[in-house]
């Protein structure tokens, strides 16, 4: 097929993606991205002539040591400020009402064709510990398969965490993309909305609007020379855990799980697309998701009729007070009983811009025993804010939406 005839099918079988109330970023260029990263050798020195990062990725391709740092001032920030300073580095943009930017690509294999789509977070905030880091990637994955009058969808592979699942379409559906659920903040997808159970956080995905919108599909080819970003050895941002520092230091191109061990759950930068498992046998990936949700989607499904006798159930208690240009005091009372007392508040800002869209500025999250918290969140428009509750299992409760801030 040619790259005309591939990119059409791409877009044809595009997932439509759904974004959780609170989630502040979509996927994006990669471009964007490198412009601004300064590439790091194993000593923390920057390469030279970067940013941007492209050329100094192509030529130091194999070197599995390197790193991208996308903020200036380097990996010693708190993960909450740091979010929010990709955020603003990297999210201002970004459209909220639409579904971002996938990259593209088919690759034939064992008589189907699989469509891959690449998407790309500048940044994996779990804003509640732990598991922040710059850079995220995430996949869905379509086969599709020749039919009389074109081609039909056969199987969905959704990759949590890099962990596939794999369903089968239904008939009704096979002439168009899948609905996926983006869960916020670790940006892994699923099948449906609503709490995923996972360790030490739920990934939950609750959409404020019914419609999601597709993401435009960029054509990523497969250099011959395996030597663009989407096959880089290094890593895709600056992770602080020990297990992923100890695994740069021995030059490994991912941290194996004995080393990952020692990370306590902070957060780890996944391979580029080209140097993970589902990029050269996409049959392989899909297979494996199918013997995975046969078993761990089940053990999930169980685990999260567990959760509902603990779930919080009320809304958040929270007051926002302007103190001054930019800064709001943000308070969080205790809402429930034990166990579904809410512990936690997280509270996402956006900004209604001139032109009537809205932009992401900030996430901050407040225990609820602890007096007001003062931030400082610029902005020009509106104030608009969401927020939702966790107990102290860490489980969210439902969203809410605030008045509006002028």
């Amino acid at each position: 097929m040619s790259p005309d005839e591939n990119l059409e099918l791409l877009r044809q079988f595009a997932p439509t993606l759904r974004f959780d109330a609170l989630e502040r970023w979509r996927p994006g260029p990669v471009d964007r991205y490198l412009e601004h990263c300064t590439v790091l050798d194993e000593q923390e020195q920057p390469l030279t002539g970067t940013p941007p990062a492209e050329a100094a990725m192509t030529e130091h391709c194999g070197k599995p040591k390197a790193r991208l740092n996308p903020l200036v001032n380097g990996p010693g920030l708190d993960d909450q400020l740091r979010s929010n300073e990709v955020l603003g580095a990297f999210g201002a943009d970004q459209g909220l009402a639409g579904g971002g930017t996938a990259y593209g690509r088919v690759e034939p294999e064992g008589g189907a064709l699989f469509l891959q789509y690449w998407l790309f977070y500048a940044d994996n905030p779990c804003v509640l510990p732990p598991g922040r880091h710059d850079g995220d990637w995430e996949l869905v994955q379509v086969r599709v398969e020749r039919a009389d009058d074109g081609f039909e969808a056969t199987q969905v592979t959704l990759a949590e965490h890099g962990k596939p699942v794999t369903k089968k379409v239904e008939a009704a559906l096979a002439k168009r993309g899948p609905e996926v659920f983006v869960a916020v903040d670790s940006h892994a997808c699923y099948f449906k909305s609503g709490a995923q159970p996972m360790l030490p956080l739920s990934d939950t995905c609750q959409p404020v609007e019914a419609d999601g919108v597709k993401p435009d599909i960029v054509l990523l080819p497969l250099a011959a020379d395996k030597k663009d970003w989407a096959h880089w050895s290094g890593r895709w941002g600056m992770d602080g855990a020990e297990g992923t520092r100890m695994a740069l230091r021995l030059g490994l191109k991912n941290t194996p799980p004995i080393l990952r061990r020692l990370n306590f759950g902070a957060g780890e930068s996944p391979p580029s697309p080209g140097l993970q498992s589902s990029w050269p046998s996409p049959k392989a990936f899909a297979g494996s998701g199918i013997r995975r949700k046969r078993f761990a989607v089940a053990l999930r499904q169980f685990a999260h009729s567990l959760g509902e006798f603990t779930w919080p159930s009320e809304a958040p208690v929270v007051s926002i007070e302007r103190i001054d240009e930019g800064r709001y005091a943000i308070e969080a009372k205790p809402a429930g009983r034990f166990p579904r007392r809410i512990a936690r508040v997280s509270v996402a800002f956006d900004e209604v811009t001139a032109d009537g869209n809205l932009r992401a500025l900030a996430m901050y999250s407040v225990r609820t025993r602890d007096p007001a918290e003062v931030f400082k969140i610029p902005h020009e428009g509106e104030l608009i804010w969401r927020a939702a509750g966790y107990n102290f299992l860490r489980q969210r409760g439902d969203p809410v939406i605030g008045e509006p801030i002028q």
